[in-house]
């Protein structure tokens, strides 16, 4: 008989147990009756992740056990406090529809702008009334009002007198806007200026401008872009504040309907391994994601895609080799820069080098060219790839953008059924290898891969419909695992969501696809 250890008894009345809680892996129980009556106790302590910290990195979560790709690591049902983007255009302040001057109807108790569907808002209405003496008015509709930029952080005052409880829950979130060495001093200006325009605007006493200036700053470091409306607002929430940033994430994260959050593992992570979530866009360049997460986060990004020039061998940065018959690429030994001292730009191969302004000069002039191109436009894609292939590597971001676009307009333009087939095929080509290099770069990113492996499987069905039928079973088998891997990343998406509704078609086309396929194998079994 094996002996059974110290940490091995049931958490509810002490006997040997075998059985483990499936949320944390680390509490026993020997019946599911005791496992049942010990949850109200056990589910405040049930997590796969502990809080730490870090003289570096701050608060942060780190993996107690490991966890599968696709678990729940954490779900906040509402968030604490929620509102408009900054510099937003004047939309209604319950749904967040944009406003004109003749769609929007200015509430009638405080003058904030709705539309004509909503008669109530946020608390912002009350403050108002109680705090500034007259009602707000908006004329100027085509432009972001200056006056939008207070609407959450008052929201998040308002806390302090309604839910004192979320408001200490607020209030110990991280800020760096009240920092007198703050790393960006433009973020330090437009928190100490939403103070000081509440507290001319508003004439409330109940706050000094140092308090509002860490709640600016509290939401300014915390706030999630929530997609969930049109336009997408932000929102803070409060464990899910605690995940560390990753330029190459380990944690996805989704959206309810409701406008609660979701984080699940999206790769295998290990007891120990840091949790992140990605802060910025992923599809940038290294220096355009440290530049954004310095000015909007106010912290050097140090993960290790930041750290490593090639981008895990993607060479998603590097530009070609601008020595005639090579092939080289030419990156910096690190786009880590300080102190002013920036790494000439050296080939792999023949080491040409060439200095990091050259380089900046010729990535801007590109840049200023991706700009200017036609949207929505295959021919503009295909001239842009074809102009900068000497110069860009096939990686790099620039190319991306323009590729993820291309892939995106063949079958739009003119539907699928009336593609070229070379067109077709080229569409494959391309979905199938910006899936192999966002599941090194991106894993976390599910809409966006998931979009990308449900074009890639539109595009494999239709190829298969115009091949002979001793073919097409074989190709639209292909096309099938293609679309349950796309399903897969979209399958929690809400369905308010592009992305949402891409999952029910996707659901729909996988039972579909296998009546086909069923009805293919049975014809071509010879009779006997």
């Amino acid at each position: 008989m094996n002996d059974i250890s110290e940490h091995e008894v049931c958490a509810m009345c002490k006997s040997p147990a075998i059985q483990k809680c499936s949320g944390c892996k680390s509490v026993f129980y020997c019946s599911r009756e005791h496992q049942k009556r010990h949850w109200k106790e056990h589910s405040k302590k049930c997590t796969s992740y502990k809080l730490a910290d870090d003289v570096n990195v701050g608060r942060h979560y780190i993996a107690t056990r490991r966890i599968v790709a696709g678990d729940i690591i954490l779900q906040n049902e509402m968030p604490i406090v929620a509102g408009p983007l900054q510099g937003t255009l004047p939309l209604c302040l319950n749904c967040y529809v944009i406003l004109n001057a003749e769609s929007a109807k200015p509430c009638y108790k405080c003058g904030w702008p709705l539309c004509a569907n909503c008669e109530e808002h946020g608390p912002e209405c009350n403050f108002t009334i109680k705090h500034k003496g007259s009602k707000i008015s908006i004329t100027d509709f085509d432009y972001p009002h200056p006056t939008y930029k207070c609407v959450t952080v008052i929201r998040a005052m308002c806390l302090k007198e309604s839910n004192s409880e979320a408001y200490a829950k607020l209030l110990n979130l991280e800020d760096h806007c009240t920092e007198s060495n703050s790393n960006d001093q433009f973020n330090f200006d437009e928190c100490t200026d939403i103070s000081t325009f509440i507290k001319r605007v508003f004439k409330t006493t109940d706050f000094t401008e140092t308090e509002i200036m860490k709640i600016a700053g509290i939401l300014k470091i915390n706030g999630h872009e929530v997609p969930t409306t049109e336009p997408a607002h932000m929102a803070v929430y409060d464990n899910a504040s605690f995940f560390e940033h990753s330029c190459r994430a380990n944690c996805s994260k989704s959206f309810t309907e409701s406008g609660g959050m979701v984080i699940r593992a999206a790769i295998p992570i290990s007891k120990g391994e840091h949790l992140t979530i990605c802060y910025t866009d992923p599809l940038w360049g290294i220096t355009s994601r440290r530049h954004h997460l310095l000015r909007t986060k106010f912290f050097e990004c140090m993960c290790t895609r930041c750290k490593d020039p090639t981008e895990f061998k993607t060479m998603f940065n590097a530009l070609k080799c601008s020595k005639e018959e090579c092939s080289g690429c030419m990156l910096p030994r690190t786009f880590i820069v300080k102190n002013e001292e920036c790494s000439d730009y050296i080939c792999n191969i023949c080491h040409f080098s060439i200095s990091w302004d050259e380089a900046e000069q010729i990535t801007e002039k590109i840049g200023i060219d991706l700009s200017q191109m036609k949207k929505g436009d295959i021919q503009a894609c295909k001239t842009f790839i074809q102009r900068h292939s000497k110069t860009l590597h096939e990686n790099h971001f620039y190319m991306i953008d323009v590729k993820l676009a291309l892939s995106h307009l063949i079958g739009q333009q003119t539907i699928l059924p009336n593609t070229e087939i070379e067109l077709i095929s080229e569409k494959i080509m391309l979905c199938k290898k910006l899936n192999e290099l966002f599941e090194i770069l991106v894993p976390a990113e599910n809409r966006l891969r998931g979009l990308n492996l449900f074009e890639m499987h539109a595009a494999i069905a239709e190829f298969g419909r115009r091949q002979d039928q001793c073919e097409l079973k074989t190709i639209l088998i292909e096309s099938r695992r293609v679309l349950t891997e796309a399903y897969k990343f979209l399958r929690y998406e809400p369905n308010i969501l592009p992305e949402g509704k891409i999952a029910i078609q996707a659901r729909s086309n996988i039972l579909e696809m296998d009546v086909i396929i069923k009805a293919l194998c049975k014809a071509s079994i010879s009779p006997m």
